[in-house]
């Protein structure tokens, strides 16, 4: 247990450490008419999403957010984050309720971890097409990171079979969201 906590660590350290090397694009959603919707509201939605196949269990604590996310404290006046407890699960919940003034800089900070995953060759090969289906969602101040979704249990699957199943998985997550804000 020691052994896997210290390459969890250490691993949270290397992102953290590459967390301001890249730039890039999202995947948000950001419409006008944005209602008030709390986040424990929206951690519901997207764990009725799942039911049993959500395997998020475990709060991130602020310091790991800080590490892996780049999510310091005056950047949020809210936050739910969850991670599983398993260590070679990939799955990630974070969701933000920016303090004010500072959705952008979440979004970004959530974008780039978005990126240093994709980029991390030291994934598990099982969890690479789920990491790269990884969306970040921004609704006014609100920004959710979601790697999230249900284990892909076909081993025979294709690289684009199993790239297709982990993005109808994120997208649950997504719909689940959009449809709080309608």
């Amino acid at each position: 247990m020691k052994k896997i906590t210290t390459i969890i660590m250490t691993t949270v350290l290397a992102l953290g450490v590459f967390a301001g090397c890249s730039n890039g694009s999202t995947d948000k959603e950001t419409p006008e008419n944005t209602k008030n919707v709390t986040l424990e509201e929206i951690h519901t939605a997207v764990k009725d999403a799942y039911g049993e196949n959500y395997l998020p269990n475990m709060e991130i604590p602020a310091e790991m957010l800080e590490a892996e996310f780049g999510l310091t404290k005056d950047l949020y006046a809210e936050v739910i984050a969850e991670q599983p407890m398993i260590g070679t699960h990939a799955d990630r919940v974070v969701l933000v309720k920016a303090a004010e003034g500072k959705a952008d800089a979440v979004e970004e900070a959530l974008n780039k971890a978005k990126e240093n995953k994709i980029a991390d060759t030291m994934q598990y090969p099982m969890n690479l097409p789920k990491i790269a289906a990884t969306k970040v969602v921004r609704h006014g101040d609100v920004v959710a990171f979601l790697l999230v979704g249900a284990i892909n249990e076909n081993m025979d699957a294709t690289e684009e079979e199993a790239k297709t199943f982990a993005e109808t998985e994120v997208e649950k997550a997504v719909e689940a969201i959009n449809n709080l804000f309608k």
